[in-house]
């Protein structure tokens, strides 16, 4: 699939995932821009060794390292920002943010790549085993993370 036609059908289908996924993890939207057009880039170098079905996995694994790479480039941390000045008459939206809240701290009391999998879980909506094939990681271990990873957000939640 070396057609340039071929590689802006996949381009269009999967920027917005792409660019998605980034702009999640990365605040500064011209660094998240950046690492969006690295990632097709590298696509594009290496894209003579792929083909048509596995390039979901392919371009996954590209982001998710090319976001892993900038930030240990960079050392740059992302700032968790708490708002607990809402006024007590929004009801349930206050309650929505402070469950957010408090689901946004129980993930960053886990480690990295069950926090990862939780995101590519269910915020990406993958499968398990896209994510053991993005995290290149045997199916059985990504289901034991898995579960590890649910356990310990219920445990730090207290359900």
């Amino acid at each position: 699939m070396t057609d340039t036609a071929d590689f802006e059908t996949l381009y269009r289908e999967y920027r917005p995932k792409v660019a998605g996924y980034i702009h999640n993890h990365v605040n500064d939207p011209e660094d998240a821009e950046d690492l969006c057009s690295e990632v097709f880039r590298k696509a594009w170098e290496h894209l003579d060794s792929q083909n048509r079905t596995g390039f979901s996995s392919y371009i996954y694994t590209i982001t998710r390292n090319t976001v892993v790479d900038y930030f240990r480039t960079r050392r740059q941390t992302a700032p968790l920002t708490e708002d607990l000045s809402v006024p007590d008459t929004m009801g349930d939206k206050l309650l929505r943010e402070e469950t957010l809240s408090e689901l946004a701290s129980a993930l960053k009391q886990l480690p990295e790549a069950q926090r990862e999998l939780i995101v590519l879980r269910y915020y990406e909506n993958r499968s398990l085993q896209d994510i053991s094939e993005i995290m290149s990681l045997s199916y059985g271990v990504t289901k034991r993370m898995h579960q590890a990873a649910l356990t310990a957000l219920r445990k730090v939640l207290g359900d």
